[in-house]
C-alpha cells in the first residue's frame, strides 16, 4: 500500500499537478506527454471514475511490467475494469474509452503515430477511424473495444505510411526552420531546422505532413517547408558528408541558415565551404563558423560492439546486468556503459535517446552500433538490440545472448522478431 509522500504524489498526478515518472514524464523526456490529435488531458475527464483511473494509471504506467503484459487478455481486462467497472461499454463514452487507450496502451504519442476516433452508426455498429503506424496498435484497439462489448466494429483506420505518398516517403527540411505541431495549426511540439531528415507518414488536405522528426518526434509540418524525396535522393543528401552550422548565416533574399542546421558538403577551399541546400541551391559559408562531418563512424562504436560481443552466450536473466545473466536492455546498457556512455535501464526509456535512423518500413540508414527497438504483441516497446551491420543484430533473449538477422536466408533469421521492429536510433554519429 502506498504511504505518505507516495500517496500524495499519486493524488497530485490524478489532479494534473504531478508526474507519474517513467518514460512519459518530464523527469525523462523534459516535457509532459503530448497526444497528437487527441482531446484534452485525461485528468480533466468528468465522472466518478476519473480519479481512481488516474491513480491506477500513475501507479502502473511505467516500467518493464507494463510493456511485458500490454495486449494480453488479463491486461486488457484490468484496463477495462478501471474505465468501465460494469464491463459493458456505453456508446456515449466511446471518446473517453479511447482517451484511456491512448494513455494506457500506447507508449507515447510523441514517438508513436496513433490516433483513434469512434462513433456509433445508425445501424448500431461502431465506426473506428484515425490512423496507426503499427499494426499491433490497431489490432489491440479493436480488441479493446470488443471487450467493452462493441462487437460490431467497422474498422476504417488508415495504416501508415499512407499509400498516397507513393515512393516519396522521406523528406528534408528546406526552410531555415519550421515548427512541428501536435495537430495542424495546434500546439507546437518542437522545431525542425534546415536539412533535418524526416520520415513521412501522411499528407493532410490542408497542406501539412505528418512525420517523424530527427529525434523521432511525431507531428505535423507545413508541406511547403519540406523537400519530399524518394529513398535514393534522401540517402544521397543525408548520408553523405555534412556541414553543421555553428552560427547563423544569411542567404540571398530573406532566408537564413540558423545555427544547428545541417547541409550537404560540396567543397572545402581555403577558408570557405560550399554547401548544397535541400532544394538544390548552393551557398558558401566561412569554415570557422561550421563543423565538417565526413560521416566517419565514431571510433567508440567499435568498442561498444566488442563489449557486447563478449557477452555472446550469456544466459538470459530478467533484470540481469552481468556475464552471470543479462537481459536485453542490460546488454545495451553494459556495452555502452563500459565506454563511459550511460543509458537508462529499460528499453522503453532507452528509445528516447539518439537520432532516428530507421523505421519499420525502412532500415537503409542503419550502421553498426545503432540500437533497435521492437514491439510486443500489445504494441508497446518491450525489447532492444544492438545492430552489428549486414542485417545482423545482437540481442539478449532466452535462453542466451545470440546474433540474429533481418535476412531470411541467414541461420539467425527470426521472422516474428524482424516483423516487430519499430525504430532504430543512433546515439553517436
Amino acid at each position: 500500500m502506498a504511504t505518505g509522500a507516495a500517496t500524495e504524489r499519486r493524488l497530485a498526478i490524478a489532479e494534473g499537478t504531478g508526474s507519474a515518472g517513467g518514460p512519459d514524464s518530464p523527469g525523462v523526456s523534459g516535457k509532459k506527454r503530448r497526444r497528437v490529435g487527441s482531446g484534452p488531458p485525461w485528468p480533466r475527464w468528468q465522472g466518478w471514475w476519473a480519479l481512481p483511473l488516474a491513480i491506477w494509471v500513475a501507479g502502473t504506467a511505467s516500467g518493464r511490467s507494463a510493456a511485458e503484459d500490454a495486449g494480453s487478455q488479463p491486461y486488457l481486462d484490468r484496463v477495462i475494469r478501471q474505465v468501465e467497472p460494469s464491463g459493458v461499454g456505453q456508446p456515449e463514452r466511446l471518446g473517453q474509452y479511447l482517451e484511456a487507450f491512448h494513455h494506457r496502451l500506447i507508449n507515447d504519442t510523441r514517438l508513436f503515430a496513433f490516433h483513434a476516433q469512434a462513433e456509433q452508426t445508425a445501424d448500431g455498429r461502431v465506426r473506428l477511424t484515425g490512423y496507426a503506424e503499427f499494426e499491433e496498435n490497431r489490432r489491440v484497439v479493436v480488441e479493446y473495444l470488443r471487450r467493452l462489448g462493441f462487437t460490431r466494429i467497422d474498422d476504417r483506420m488508415e495504416m501508415l505510411p499512407s499509400k498516397a505518398l507513393g515512393t516519396r516517403l522521406f523528406g528534408v527540411v528546406r526552410a531555415g526552420h519550421v515548427f512541428c505541431f501536435e495537430r495542424p495549426g495546434g500546439e507546437v511540439v518542437t522545431e525542425c531546422l534546415l536539412g533535418a531528415p524526416l520520415y513521412l507518414l501522411k499528407q493532410t488536405h490542408d497542406g501539412f505532413l505528418l512525420c517523424h522528426g530527427p529525434e523521432g518526434y511525431v507531428g505535423y509540418i507545413r508541406r511547403q517547408a519540406v523537400e519530399c524525396l524518394d529513398r535514393q535522393r534522401f540517402l544521397s543528401y543525408v548520408e553523405g558528408p555534412q556541414v553543421w552550422l555553428r552560427e547563423d548565416f544569411a542567404l540571398p533574399g530573406s532566408d537564413r541558415m540558423p545555427a544547428g542546421a545541417r547541409v550537404k558538403l560540396l567543397q572545402v577551399r581555403d577558408s570557405m565551404v560550399t554547401v548544397m541546400l535541400p532544394d538544390g541551391r548552393k551557398a558558401s559559408v566561412p569554415r570557422r563558423g561550421c563543423r565538417i562531418d565526413r560521416r566517419e563512424p565514431d571510433p567508440r562504436m567499435a568498442r561498444v560492439i566488442q563489449n557486447a560481443r563478449r557477452l555472446l552466450g550469456t544466459p538470459y536473466r530478467w533484470g540481469g546486468n552481468t556475464s552471470d545473466g543479462i537481459d536485453c536492455s542490460g546488454l545495451v546498457q553494459v556495452a555502452f556503459g563500459a565506454e563511459g556512455i550511460h543509458w537508462p535501464r529499460d528499453s522503453n526509456q532507452q528509445v528516447y535517446l539518439g537520432t532516428l535512423v530507421a523505421v519499420r518500413w525502412d532500415r537503409s540508414r542503419l550502421r553498426p552500433g545503432d540500437t533497435l527497438y521492437f514491439l510486443g504483441r500489445g504494441g508497446m516497446i518491450r525489447h532492444t538490440a544492438l545492430y552489428l551491420g549486414g542485417g545482423r543484430y545482437l540481442e539478449a533473449v532466452r535462453p542466451a545472448v545470440r546474433i540474429s538477422s533481418f535476412n531470411p536466408d541467414d541461420a539467425g533469421y527470426h521472422a516474428a522478431r524482424a516483423a516487430a521492429l519499430a525504430f532504430g536510433k543512433r546515439l553517436l554519429e
